[in-house]
């Protein structure tokens, strides 16, 4: 039986969670499948920058959710296989990218 995971892609952290999988960051050409099954992403800013984070839509355009001041977390309801990208805000390097297949994930910006 296969175990429920989440795809973490980050460019930051060389550090990974178990249920995660690090691929580069967002090249284009991501989009999310439809799906009934709800996950929470807990996004978390422990960087000294301000980031941006972004949603990837059915048609693979970013779609602006929120921002984190340094020190700054929040809950993003979200559903499996629905890819989010975090920026740095001021300078639009991509930090990575989380595709949650779990019902809770953890994504820290370091």
């Amino acid at each position: 039986m296969l175990k429920p995971f989440a795809v973490l892609l980050l460019l930051a952290s060389p550090a990974l969670a178990q249920t995660n999988a690090a691929i580069n960051c967002y090249q284009g050409g991501l989009v999310p499948i439809e799906s009934e099954h709800l996950a929470t992403i807990l996004f978390s800013n422990n960087s000294e920058y301000e980031v941006d984070i972004l949603w990837l839509n059915y048609d693979g355009e970013e779609i602006y959710y929120n921002s984190l001041k340094p020190g700054e977390s929040y809950e993003q309801t979200s559903y499996f296989s629905h890819p989010w990208v975090v920026y740095r805000a001021e300078s639009n390097v991509c930090k990575g990218i989380i595709v949650p297949f779990t019902d809770r994930v953890e994504f820290s910006v370091n």
